[in-house]
């Protein structure tokens, strides 16, 4: 009989004393299957890696293609064989109410489970605001659960949730394998397909903000796979008559011209093709600021060509 409750997914790239901090912060016990999944890692992080004792409960894998972290999350998802699915990234880590949190909710007859988050700054471990956005969807659907739609279609991120697997595989739901903002149509899909779902201000994940990181890269490539991967998440939400959660579109309009004026008038013309509102998220531009710091941490931030 296979005892596995949790399958914890966490794709990995050049980051082995990060995870490893993951790691301990994983209880070390028959129900937890964790599976990590390289990325083709360069030779000394995968040395790393290979050399490395493991707990019995972890399965490696590597990727021999630099595929990014959407691929390697697919991968992982073919192994999966818990009740539920918890996905993290490997330069994150959990609280110690992981395991309390886990167990509370193992039984509830919900498909999604959303939990409280924290963040900090890598460096000096001070609290930083990535994590306000979502905790704010979480505590607005405690108080009302009319506020339910929020929460499944705002919550973009994977991690913070327990996902059923039943529901992952029967619809067949992968992330997409590109090189940024992967798992916007995985989290909205998981959402749709959720019969009911639940949420626990307690905060289990701790998200951090590090210099170089994906969320703060600033790249021509990168912009692009935001932009497009923003373009069909609200053409999917307007599929199922979700249009009012569509993402704002306002911060590539406003930062396209960074590519030049070809560009930016691209920008504009995919917008009318697509037929997305710019106006959504237009009552934010007073705070444009905050609203860009929710996008990208300007300390942070690494301009790559």
């Amino acid at each position: 009989m296979n005892e596995t409750r949790y399958s914890i997914v966490i794709p990995h790239k050049n980051s082995f004393r990060l995870l490893l901090r993951l790691l301990q912060t994983i209880p070390n016990h028959k129900f937890f299957e964790v599976i990590i999944v390289d990325d083709n890692s360069n030779f000394q992080e995968k040395s790393k890696l290979q050399k490395h004792s493991f707990n019995e409960n972890v399965i490696l894998i590597f990727n021999k293609k630099s595929e990014g972290a959407g691929k390697a999350r697919n991968i992982a998802l073919k192994r999966v064989s818990g009740k539920w699915i918890i996905f993290a990234d490997a330069d994150d880590f959990f609280t110690d109410k992981l395991n309390f949190l886990l167990e509370e909710y193992y039984n509830s007859p919900q498909d999604i489970v959303y939990f409280g988050t924290n963040s900090i700054f890598s460096d000096t471990k001070l609290e930083a605001n990535r994590h306000e956005r979502y905790m704010s969807l979480v505590s607005e659907y405690i108080k009302n659960n009319k506020n339910e739609d929020r929460l499944r279609y705002f919550y973009t991120p994977p991690w913070s949730k327990m996902i059923r697997t039943e529901i992952v595989i029967k619809n067949n739901i992968q992330f997409e394998e590109i090189i940024a903002s992967n798992d916007i149509y995985f989290s909205l899909k998981s959402a749709y397909y959720a019969n009911a779902i639940t949420a626990s201000d307690e905060v289990l994940y701790i998200i951090t903000v590090s210099p170089g990181s994906l969320t703060n890269s600033f790249s021509y490539n990168h912009f692009d796979a935001k932009f497009n991967a923003a373009l069909r998440a609200n053409k999917f939400l307007c599929s199922i008559n979700k249009k009012k959660y569509q993402q704002s579109i306002l911060y590539f309009l406003a930062k396209s011209y960074k590519f030049g004026i070809k560009y930016t008038l691209d920008v504009i013309y995919r917008l009318i093709k697509n037929r997305s509102n710019i106006f959504i998220g237009f009552g934010k531009v007073i705070n444009y600021k905050k609203v860009l710091n929710q996008r990208e941490n300007m300390k942070y931030l690494v301009k790559k060509e």
